[in-house]
């Protein structure tokens, strides 16, 4: 698939998600120049050579993309009225500790030491990595539930197969690990094809159920 294919079939360009929000593209920066909301995922510059009757011509042309869940949190942030980063952090913060919640019910066991710190210390890890949308090229929409889904589902694999380096599990580690790769599987990105053998689906779905010789259905 062409990368222009792929963004707009799973992204928003920025014109595409400022009229979703009915905004415009002055209060789109705004925001994020206030810490509000995410920068784009892809950042696109195109060289173009036109040839018509008229002549040559020859310009650049500069796209954004944005992860479809943008607009989930651009229709929050005005719901709620934010105007400063720290009211969208503790905004955030909420949205991911439900999501850790939800997980929990489902079954998924994790602490903070499973985190590797303080819980208050990851979500503003968590936080900035949203504001610079890394989590919008890593998720499939950008979504905070994904986002979560994601964190989790890395660190308890991480956990079962000791940073994916055990030569193989027994059954016991086998069902564990399961629900993981099958939330992993529903939160993360298929990605560009430029993109695809760094991508996390291909490091912790594809490598481990051919190491593993485990199935995801």
């Amino acid at each position: 698939m062409r990368l222009s294919q792929y963004l707009a079939t799973h992204f928003y360009h920025s014109e595409e998600l400022c009229q979703a929000l009915a905004i415009d593209e002055e209060t789109l920066i705004k925001w994020q120049d206030s810490g509000l909301f995410p920068k784009p995922s892809y950042c696109i510059k195109n060289t173009l050579s036109c040839s018509s009757y008229s002549g040559l011509y020859e310009c650049e042309e500069y796209d954004d993309y944005y992860p479809r869940g943008s607009v989930n949190w651009g229709q929050g942030l005005a719901k709620q009225k934010i105007e400063s980063s720290s009211h969208a952090f503790n905004y955030f913060a909420q949205q991911y500790m439900a999501a850790l919640n939800k997980l929990a019910q489902q079954g998924f066991v994790f602490n903070e030491e499973l985190f590797g710190s303080e819980i208050d210390e990851h979500l503003q890890q968590v936080w900035q990595q949203f504001l610079c949308s890394k989590y919008g090229v890593l998720t499939q929409n950008g979504l905070i539930d994904e986002i979560a889904a994601v964190d989790i589902g890395r660190l308890v694999v991480d956990d079962i197969t000791e940073l994916r380096t055990k030569a193989s599990l027994n059954q016991d580690e086998r069902a564990q690990l399961h629900p993981a790769l099958k939330l992993l599987n529903r939160a993360l990105s298929h990605g560009a094809d430029h993109e695809k053998q760094h991508t996390l689906r291909t490091h912790y779905i594809e490598a481990l159920v051919l190491k593993y010789d485990l199935s995801i259905k």
